[in-house]
Parts: structure tokens; sequence; C-alpha cells
């Protein structure tokens, strides 16, 4: 079966930072020319990575993955933990994935039993979570066959979801761990350079980390109704004042959504209006997305490209 990505969730756009040395998350921005295929075989060695990077970005490009000039995007990689004394992998999970339910998925991505906890000084690879929705003629056997490369069965990823209903379709949200999204060593050894001295502080990656949490957080609230909540965590990782820009972009989209669920379009419009000063060029899935939120986000988007908008 076809993968659709136009059909994409917009809103998983969580940087990554590693709390090692070794290569940190990184944010391309395109030349005149450029295509995912060009960037997925630069970043990651193979071509097949294309899908995902359009996937974590929502992106809604001509099927040849053309990029437009100065486009921002966000290149999905996994993280790496150094485990310490106490942790188990209840606690990495809930740290990093959202829940401590998901302890044993992450030692099973590692490889390793989820009955024994990880040992200290084990480095332990955090996958880097899509949130995918699914398109009409899309299955959960489709998905684990592309993104999972048929390692893991659709009850595996049904369970990973926490749900356990039979018939899955049109709309459902789908959270799916990346394993496969890790840099080459040749980009991993430039991107470190590039930084030079102004690598993120040990605070600053911890910011980080936490934000990538709430994330999580975040899209589960949404798909529970949770609105009071979104709007209290969007407004907290805000504050911070530290969040990249592919994170600042899907928390201003979670409170835009809240805020169109609450009836208040014009702090919807606003909401938007600060996604859009930071990615002109972004647009919401007509199929994913509900009537009332393109509604307020066209409105926000034509406001803003009318003489005198805001830009």
């Amino acid at each position: 079966m076809r993968i659709r990505i136009t059909c994409i969730g917009a809103m998983a756009v969580c940087a990554v930072f590693l709390l090692t040395t070794e290569a940190k998350g990184w944010v391309h921005v395109a030349r005149a020319g450029e295509n995912l295929d060009e960037l997925s075989s630069r970043y990651y060695g193979t071509r097949s990575i294309s899908i995902a990077i359009r996937a974590a970005n929502g992106f809604m490009h001509p099927d040849d993955g053309r990029l437009l000039q100065g486009e921002r995007v966000e290149l999905p990689e996994i993280v790496y933990h150094e485990v310490k004394d106490d942790e188990e992998w209840d606690r990495l999970a809930d740290r990093y994935l959202g829940s401590p339910k998901r302890g044993r998925f992450l030692a099973e991505l590692n490889g390793l039993s989820p009955d024994e906890d990880p040992a200290p000084g084990k480095i332990v690879k955090i996958p880097y979570q899509l949130l995918y929705v699914l398109a009409p003629d899309e299955s959960l056997k489709s998905i684990a066959r592309v993104f999972l490369q048929g390692k893991y069965s659709v009850k595996w990823l049904k369970e990973y979801n926490f749900k356990k209903k039979k018939k899955w379709g049109k709309g459902d949200p789908l959270l799916v761990p990346l394993m496969n999204v890790e840099f080459t060593q040749k980009e991993k050894k430039r991107i470190e350079e590039l930084r030079g001295d102004g690598a993120p502080s040990a605070e600053d990656q911890q910011v980080q980390m936490d934000a990538i949490a709430q994330m999580t957080k975040l899209r589960e609230s949404f798909a529970q109704g949770k609105y009071v909540l979104i709007v209290a965590t969007a407004h907290r990782l805000l504050g911070t004042g530290k969040l990249t820009v592919p994170q600042q972009i899907g928390v201003y989209k979670y409170l835009a959504f809240a805020y169109v669920a609450f009836g208040d379009k014009a702090q919807a419009r606003e909401a938007f209006r600060h996604a859009l000063d930071l990615q002109p060029g972004m647009d919401l899935s007509p199929i994913t997305t509900s009537p009332k939120i393109l509604k307020v986000f066209r409105d926000a988007k034509k406001k803003m490209d009318s003489p005198g908008g805001t830009k």
C-alpha cells in the first residue's frame, strides 16, 4: 500500500539534542533546487529516510520532494543517553517518550530485555517519536512496514500507542518510534564543527529534552481534549525562551488548536501568526485538520498576506 505523506500530522516538530558529546539534532535551511531525497542521502547515507523527513515536518510538497529556498527542515534523529545508577527503563521512557508505560518498548527497541534494567554507563538509543495521522487508504500494517522496517508487528504498534481499538482509519493519530534516523559520522563531525563554542550548555540541553517529552504530552492532551492543560503547558514551554524554531512552531500550533476548541478565534489567529512568522510557507493538511481549525488558520494567513499585514 502506498504511503500518502501529504496526510502527515504537522505537529511532530521537536528538534533533538543529545546528552552526550555525540552529534545533536539539526535544522537544515534549504538552498534553491534541493529536495528531500538529497537531504536524506547527505545526512543519513540513504534516500530511504526522505519519507521520515517529510512526515516529521508535515510537508505538503510535490511528490519529487522539492524544497523552497530558505525553508527550514527539521532532520529527525535519535537521542543517545548514558544510563545513570538509579535509572530504569520506565523512568527513561517517562522522561523521553511521554509515559513510563513505554519502558518495555524502549528496551525492545534497543534489543534488550525489559525485565532487566539497563546497566549504569550503558548508552541507550532514544527513538524519534513521529506523529502520523492515517489517510483514508492506509493501514497500520503499511505504517509498520515502511517506518519500522517490518521489525515490529501491528499488535506491537497498537500497544505502543495504548489503544486496543480494532479498527483504525482516516484521521487516527499514531505515534511511531523511529530508530533508523541517525546521521552519518561525516555529518555529525561537520555539525559539531559548525556549532563550535556555540554548543548548548548542559542546562540548555536539559531544557530541550524536557521540551521533547512535553511535546509528546501535548499531542496526547490534544487527542484527549485536555485543552486547558495544552494552553498552560504551551505558555510554560514558550516562557523558557530556549525552544528551537521547530519546537516553537509545534507549540504555537497546539496553542492555536486549543483556542479554536475554546471558541477564541482571535487568540487562535494570533498563535497561528507566530507560527507563520517562523515558517511563512507552513500549511495544514485539509485531510487531517478539522474545517474549524483550517478556517481560522487560513484567515490568519490571509490577514498576514494582505497589505499592511504583519509578516
